[in-house]
């Protein structure tokens, strides 16, 4: 249906037209006297029908349409005042939004830095700039700084060269960097603090986290011990190197007189190996004791298969029963290392090759470079370790059971002397072994630049 004000404007339409030609019909006629016949009437009613027909055409299929995409778009738009009022209530969500984002920030903030207050070990947070961000309770009692310390500069806060030197270089590197042992002066005590320090970079590489762990204890628990095993070892050495030697002198006098030989010799051999035993015990306490407290390594080029091939031969004819074949294979021909120290730890491998492999056993030592690290292995075809065992073997007088000990004499410090001056190298020791499949041991020390 055409609506009503269509309608009327069609009607006016038709009325404008009739008009129109009756007035052209008696202009013409009055004018110039023309006659206009039935053709012109048949003409002047087509084309009344024809314009009528294209205005309808042009109402349903444009003028309505256009109208109801009109009145659609007025109901969806609102008035002014509307709009502003829901921009101004979308603002206002949006702002009780951030408020409540920035109450959990504060929130897990507080969390943190109670949870941080609340341990016994300093703790700090700085940037790159080395500007303290935030400190605990622990970190500020221990240099003394106020409760807010933060922008304070950490270098002028710990007055320590080598500290200085390893904050910087922790912020040149997005690694975790580590101090195993840091000593300190606190202003209010007398005494020195020890102090194990790590520094983790945060997600962002920016900024950086400080954990000094109080060592302090434990560092005066363990020089009390050295100090103990060392005063004990001497002070018990001496006297057994002393009744050793009279007993070597009594046994010798002996061995004269054939009618005591035969009744006192097995007592005099037991006598003889067992204060043996508790010299070479005293003797390992005592270097295992230097090499604790040695510090400064003094590092020369050592040739590892003169060193190698020497001591397997001397060590050897420890072993007069056993006939051992060494192989040798030095693809890295050099190793920068403290000589003494790493000396022993060939001495100490060497001999357990040995002492632990079979009649005509083979014994290989080897080297080899992997990555930046240069690997040494000496392995034996001997009895084997289990392999529930291996995390143990490193262990102050730990002795692997059974058959691979119950029979040879060991003090249980060997390989603990070994690993310390592999920790002093900044290298690593493993060993892989089974029970008789024999066992190999890897040294990885950093190659030498």
């Amino acid at each position: 249906m055409i609506e009503i004000r269509y309608q009327r404007i069609l009607f006016f339409q038709a009325l404008f037209l009739f008009l129109l030609g009756t007035f052209v019909y008696n202009f013409f006629k009055k004018s110039f006297g023309l006659h206009v016949g039935a053709s012109f009437w048949s003409v002047y009613l087509l084309v009344w029908f024809v314009f009528i027909f294209f205005n309808l055409l042009f109402i349903k299929f444009f003028a309505l349409p256009t109208k109801g995409l009109l009145k659609k778009l007025e109901s969806t738009v609102p008035p002014d005042d509307l709009s502003w009022a829901v921009i101004e209530d979308s603002l206002s969500k949006r702002d009780v939004h951030h408020q409540i984002i920035q109450s959990e920030y504060e929130i897990e903030n507080l969390k943190y830095k109670i949870l941080l207050d609340s341990l016994h070990d300093p703790v700090c947070i700085f940037n790159k700039e080395e500007m303290i961000l935030y400190s605990n309770h622990a970190f500020n009692s221990l240099f003394s700084l106020p409760e807010q310390a933060a922008k304070s500069s950490l270098l002028e806060v710990t007055r320590n060269l080598y500290f200085q030197d390893f904050i910087k270089k922790s912020v040149e590197s997005s690694e975790v960097q580590k101090i195993n042992e840091f000593s300190f002066n606190p202003i209010q005590d007398s005494f020195k603090k020890f102090f194990e320090i790590k520094v983790f970079p945060l997600k962002n590489i920016q900024n950086y986290l400080i954990i000094m762990h109080d060592v302090t204890e434990r560092k005066m628990a363990d020089q009390m011990r050295e100090d103990f095993v060392a005063n004990f070892s001497h002070e018990v050495r001496t006297p057994l190197t002393i009744l050793n030697g009279q007993m070597q002198a009594l046994k010798l006098n002996l061995e004269k007189k054939p009618e005591f030989s035969a009744e006192f010799k097995p007592t005099f051999e037991k006598i003889d190996n067992n204060s043996r035993r508790l010299i070479n015990l005293f003797n390992d306490l005592l270097r295992l004791t230097s090499v604790e407290k040695k510090k400064d390594l003094e590092r020369e080029e050592v040739s590892l298969e003169m060193l190698a091939e020497t001591l397997a031969d001397e060590i050897a004819h420890n072993y007069p029963n056993k006939k051992i074949h060494f192989s040798f294979d030095f693809k890295v021909p050099t190793v920068m290392v403290d000589y003494n120290l790493f000396e022993q730890v060939m001495i100490n491998l060497i001999d357990n090759a040995i002492k632990y492999s079979k009649n005509e056993g083979e014994v290989k030592i080897s080297s080899s470079s992997q990555e930046n690290s240069t690997m040494i292995e000496i392995s034996d075809n001997g009895v084997g370790i289990p392999e529930d065992q291996h995390h143990r073997i490193f262990e102050r007088f730990f002795r692997v059971d059974a058959s691979r000990s119950s029979e040879i004499e060991g003090t249980g410090l060997g390989l603990s002397i070994v690993k310390h001056i592999i920790q002093k190298h900044d290298g690593k020791i493993k060993v892989a072994s089974r029970p008789g499949g024999g066992t190999v041991f890897t040294i990885s020390l950093p190659a030498s630049k």
